[in-house]
C-alpha cells in the first residue's frame, strides 16, 4: 500500500510539472472561419494576452470551410499536445447534422475546455433598399420574389435566416462565399441585399453608410447595440438564438494541461481590457469551465433540432 501512495504521489507531482512547464513551444490555435470573421477577432484579442502569460508565440491558423468541418479535422488529426480549437458552438451541434462523414469524432476529439465569449449576431441590409425593421425587409422580398440575395456566417445563423424564409413563404438567392471580407463588399455594393453574422463582419459596410443594422437574434436588445432591437421584439422569435464560442482540447489531453489552459483563459477574460476589446468587437464574456461549455452546446443543440423540424438542414437555401 504504501508503495502504491508513493507512486500516486509521484503521478500527482509529475502532473502538477507538466502544467507548469506547458506550454514548451508555440501554441497554435485552429480557428475554422476566414481571418476578419467576428470568430478570428476573437480568437486574436484571446491568444494575444494568452501569449503575455504562457511566455511562448500563439498563432492563429485559420481553416475555414464546409461548415466548419475542415477546420476542426485538422485540429483534429494534429494531436501535437500544443494545438488547440478556437470555434462555435456550431461545430458541434450543427455539423454533426449536415455533413455526411466529419472527419472527426465531436465528443471524443473536440474536448471542451472554456466557454469564451456569446456572439452578437446581427441581421443587416444595403441601403439600397432602403428598409428599417425586419417587417419592411419582409414585405421587400415578398414583393420582389426570387429577386434578391442573401448570405451567412457558417451554421446557424445560416439555418436561421433560411428558416425565416421557409416560415414567411419567401424566396431570395442564396451566395456562398469562403472570404470573410468580400460578403460585407458586396452588401455595401448592393450585390446582395441581406447579411446575417457577428457584428464586425458586416460592420464597415455600416460604418461606411452603405449598410445598416436592423435587428439581432439575442433574446433582448443587448448593450452592444442599445439602438437596434431584437428580432423577438420585432415579432420574430424565428430569428432568436445565442451564438457562441470556446475553447477546444485535443483527444486524450493530460487533466493538468487541462486546468492550466481552463484557468489561464479564464485569467485573460477577466481583464478589463480584453473585455472591451471583445466588446468593441460585438462579442460578450461568458468565461467558465468544460462543464459549462457542454452545457451551452446541449441548448444550442436543441435549437438545431427544432430548427431541422421546419426545414432541411442539408438542403437549406
Amino acid at each position: 500500500m504504501a508503495s502504491l501512495l508513493v507512486v500516486f504521489a509521484l503521478c500527482g507531482a509529475g502532473q502538477s510539472s507538466l502544467a507548469q512547464d506547458w506550454p514548451q513551444q508555440t501554441v497554435r490555435i485552429v480557428v475554422p472561419f476566414p481571418a476578419g470573421s467576428g470568430i478570428d477577432a476573437a480568437a486574436r484579442i484571446i491568444s494575444d494576452s494568452l501569449a503575455k502569460r504562457w511566455k511562448q508565440p500563439v498563432v492563429i491558423e485559420n481553416k475555414p470551410g464546409s461548415e466548419t468541418t475542415i477546420g476542426a479535422g485538422t485540429f483534429a488529426a494534429t494531436r501535437d499536445g500544443h494545438t488547440l480549437l478556437y470555434t462555435t458552438f456550431g461545430t458541434l451541434s450543427v455539423a454533426p447534422l449536415t455533413v455526411e462523414k466529419l472527419p472527426f469524432d465531436p465528443e471524443a476529439d473536440l474536448v471542451p475546455l472554456v466557454p469564451t465569449v456569446s456572439v452578437v449576431v446581427a441581421i443587416s441590409v444595403t441601403t439600397s433598399l432602403a428598409v428599417q425593421t425586419l417587417a419592411e425587409l419582409e414585405a421587400v422580398i415578398r414583393a420582389r420574389k426570387g429577386q434578391l440575395a442573401w448570405a451567412s456566417s457558417p451554421t446557424l445563423p445560416r439555418y436561421v435566416f433560411a428558416t425565416f424564409l421557409k416560415q414567411r413563404g419567401l424566396e431570395m438567392n442564396y451566395v456562398a462565399y469562403r472570404d470573410a471580407s468580400q460578403p460585407q463588399m458586396d452588401l455595401g455594393e448592393g450585390r446582395i441585399h441581406a447579411f446575417i453574422a457577428a457584428i464586425p463582419t458586416s460592420a464597415a459596410s455600416v460604418a461606411a453608410g452603405k449598410a445598416r443594422f436592423i435587428a439581432t437574434t439575442e433574446p433582448r436588445r443587448t448593450t452592444i447595440l442599445p439602438d437596434v432591437p431584437s428580432a423577438a421584439e420585432s415579432g420574430y422569435g424565428e430569428f432568436t438564438f445565442v451564438g457562441g464560442a470556446g475553447l477546444f482540447g485535443w483527444r486524450d489531453m493530460p487533466h493538468a494541461i487541462r486546468e492550466r489552459v481552463v484557468s489561464s483563459v479564464n485569467a485573460v477574460l477577466s481583464d478589463p481590457a480584453v473585455t472591451e476589446k471583445l466588446k468593441a468587437a460585438g462579442q460578450q464574456v461568458i468565461g467558465g469551465g468544460p462543464e459549462a461549455l457542454r452545457e451551452l452546446v446541449e441548448q444550442q443543440r436543441a435549437r438545431v433540432l427544432e430548427i431541422s423540424r421546419s426545414i432541411d438542414l442539408k438542403s437549406a437555401r
